[in-house]
């Protein structure tokens, strides 16, 4: 603090005198330059007007001085160049020798001098704020008071960060030549310089504790007895270890990729798995929801044509002896009439023709033989088939069964020369046609996989978006099960029968192939990438001969198979 009190003491102190100031002194243009140099306010870097002094020694404008006093909220003030703290002073003491000296000065050199210095500052504080309003959160000039400018380095030894125009000033004075200039550095990176219990710099490094301390934390603390060193000893030590650090930290990152790279990947298969099993469970129930759906239809068509056929015969004899009726009441209406009939003849032939008529016998209980209802669904029946469905449900496994293994295959050697083959790429060459149809291979499978299976649940995907005609199943010496792809029309077979044939609405770029050893079944699905995002598509599902070991098996016409 002894080298930062000297930055602009007191004419006074020096011992300047008025007689020492020649003429001819101020003639050399490096004596005029030192001089105004020691005349210049710390604060407006101007020649001083109405200069004053405080209690540690140093002078300032009287104006600029005042406008600190006024920035400054404590009851402490602080000396803007040494920081001395001390109470604000209720009366400001004029340095009348340090005025007489700027006067003489002005007198002698006119005012091109100090008019050029002040132009050169003005326009070093006109880049400042040029430069300022293009930055956020800078650190500000702890000098500048009206229009603080943007400090461009921090002294740490006087801990005060410098604007341009300032740290000129600073780093002309001889006494602050040795003083660390950093980064623009804010309080809180400054308190981080100094020890949290003396308040002193960290200027030492314990080894034994791999902690930077200041000189007190090494002889008054526990660190008296450690092994101390400096830091920039340390620093030494910590850039020559740096490589080492870089490459354990870059290593340590590597692994640290890799693990969230296969938890991503356990993540991906979770979500995938997940949603295969969705899946078959919403195909299961659709199916399900389907049949009994077309099931209901029938019988409930069945049940009103034995309904209609009833309603039929009923209705038939209730017209027949409503016509029974009408005759009877006709014939009740003749025999009244004929009750007052006194002409001997005329009752007679009338009696005689409503008796001569048929009376068929009517049964003490009209009913019509019908026949046997299409569907009887009884009390018992019921029960029996509600047991069987909660059985179903039941069966379901809930347990949480193994997930599929993904099976990362590689194609076996083929003898036939029609394909050239890698360990992950299928590719036909030109002789393909000829050569398929020389095998007698054209509905077959002739390539497959090194690996076999005999149990267990497995699954492998294959990349088909470099062909258009492909072949992708399982084969085994005495059956064979694929998917066929011929254009945008797919089918399934298994071996000369055909299971199912579709139209695919979209190009099918990546297959799934699932083999269940457990349930004897393999599975198709439709996982290219447009799909993907809603969920797999199941193509169809084949029932396979309980025969083991099989290997998956590939064919193509043009183009190529990539495994993924």
């Amino acid at each position: 603090m002894e080298d930062l009190q000297m930055l602009s003491q007191g004419i006074s102190t020096r011992g300047l005198a008025e007689s020492k100031v020649t003429s001819d002194a101020m003639a050399e243009p490096h004596a005029v330059s030192a001089l105004q140099e020691e005349l210049t306010c710390p604060i407006c870097l101007g020649l001083y007007r109405s200069p004053v002094s405080l209690a540690c020694g140093h002078s300032f404008c009287k104006e600029c001085i005042q406008e600190a006093l006024r920035c400054c909220p404590h009851s402490l003030f602080s000396c803007p160049l040494c920081n001395t703290q001390a109470v604000p002073p209720t009366e400001l003491q004029p340095n009348i020798q340090l005025r007489n000296v700027v006067q003489k000065f002005v007198d002698t050199c006119g005012q091109d001098s100090t008019h050029g210095e002040e132009e050169k500052h003005q326009v070093q504080r006109e880049e400042m704020e040029e430069s300022s309003g293009q930055q956020n959160e800078e650190v500000m000039c702890d000098f500048c008071l009206e229009k603080p400018l943007p400090a461009v380095k921090t002294c740490l030894s006087c801990e005060t960060s410098l604007c341009q125009a300032h740290l000129d000033k600073h780093s002309t004075k001889a006494s602050l030549k040795d003083h660390v200039l950093v980064e623009p550095s804010d309080v809180h990176v400054l308190a981080e310089r100094r020890c949290r219990q003396h308040g002193k710099l960290l200027e030492c490094y314990c080894v034994t504790d791999s902690v930077c301390v200041c000189a007190l934390c090494c002889v008054a603390s526990s660190h008296n007895s450690h092994k101390i060193i400096s830091v920039e000893e340390a620093f030494g030590q910590a850039q020559n270890d740096f490589p080492k650090t870089l490459q354990s930290v870059k290593k340590y990152e590597a692994e640290v990729n890799r693990s969230l790279e296969n938890l991503l990947k356990q993540e991906t298969d979770v979500k995938t798995a997940e949603s295969l099993r969705r899946n078959r469970l919403e195909n299961l129930f659709d199916e399900m929801y389907k049949r009994l759906g077309s099931r209901k239809g029938e019988l409930l068509e069945t049940l009103s044509h034995g309904e209609e056929q009833q309603l039929s015969q009923i209705q038939a004899q209730i017209q027949t002896y409503k016509e029974r009726k009408d005759e009877t009441s006709h014939d009740l209406q003749e025999l009244e009439a004929l009750r007052d009939q006194k002409d001997p003849l005329l009752f007679t032939k009338g009696l005689t023709e409503i008796k001569a008529r048929i009376r068929r016998p009517a049964p003490e209980k009209a009913a019509v033989q019908l026949p046997k209802p299409p569907i009887i669904l009884g009390e018992t029946t019921k029960e029996a088939i509600l047991t069987l469905f909660q059985q179903f449900i039941l069966d379901i496994d809930f347990s949480g069964e193994s997930l599929p293994v993904h099976e990362h295959l590689t194609f076996a050697p083929s003898r036939t020369g029609i394909f050239n083959i890698g360990d992950y790429e299928l590719t036909a060459n030109s002789l393909m046609q000829q050569q398929m149809a020389m095998y007698g291979v054209r509905d077959l499978l002739p390539v497959h996989s090194i690996q076999s299976f005999s149990e267990g649940w497995h699954f492998w995907e294959v990349d088909t978006s470099c062909t258009r005609h492909w072949k992708l199943g399982i084969t085994h010496q005495c059956f064979h099960c694929y998917l066929q792809m011929d254009g945008r029309n797919f089918r399934v077979f298994l071996d000369n029968t055909k299971i199912t044939e579709k139209s695919a609405t979209t190009a099918i770029s990546t297959v799934r192939v699932e083999l269940d050893c457990r349930r004897n079944t393999v599975s198709f699905y439709n996982i290219s990438d447009t799909v993907l995002a809603k969920r797999c598509q199941l193509i169809q599902t084949v029932n396979v001969p309980a025969s083991y070991p099989v290997h998956a098996a590939f064919s193509i016409s043009s183009g190529s198979l990539r495994l993924l």
